[in-house]
């Protein structure tokens, strides 16, 4: 009995600190990998997709940052290219869906170059969202399904969907938690 008490006091006091990760005042690091499949006209490109990025908690489950996007894209004639595009990001944690994990939502906005043939630059956005399950109180695996667009000069916009899974480190103490 006093074991099964000691385990329901420590849960009382360790859980609150499982969803301190997303407090004002803490920091984001991580960043996804992901595959998207993009058509533009007649025209289809694979690319792969590594995103690292670094935020801070403005507000409770609201975090601001900086994201990097290297991509490297495969055409049908089997070209390769890469494209660098650097840019601000916003980050919303919403609604827990259980004891361990929160859904979220990803805003981000870009410019980039890519470099085929003559370089050229691009500005792109993305809008995604998917769970973040908390492995630990620092750090959560997440799955993300997003939908962008790039656009490049004399071109129409590229519009792409796709998945991509990464990992968040959490760090800082932050405040006090709007949930204590």
């Amino acid at each position: 009995m006093k074991k099964l008490f000691l385990i329901g006091v420590c849960n009382l006091v360790l859980l609150p600190a499982v969803f301190a990760q997303t407090q004002k005042g803490n920091w984001l690091v991580g960043g996804n990998a992901g595959f998207t499949s993009q058509k533009q006209d007649d025209f289809k490109t694979t690319t792969i997709t590594f995103n690292p990025n670094a935020g801070y908690f403005v507000m409770d489950d609201l975090a601001i940052g900086a994201n990097v996007q290297l991509s490297s894209i495969k055409d049908d004639d089997d070209d390769a290219v890469t494209t660098v595009a650097l840019g601000p990001f916003v980050r919303y944690y919403f609604v827990d869906i259980g004891p361990k994990a929160k859904l979220f939502a990803n805003g981000s906005f870009g410019f980039g170059s890519i470099k085929y043939n003559e370089s050229q630059s691009f500005t792109q956005w993305d809008i995604s969202a998917g769970p973040a399950f908390f492995l630990n109180p620092h750090t959560a695996l997440e799955v993300v399904v997003g939908y962008g667009s790039q656009k490049f000069k004399d071109f129409e916009a590229a519009n792409s969907f796709g998945l991509r899974i990464g990992f968040q480190i959490h760090l800082g103490s932050g405040g006090s938690s709007s949930s204590e």
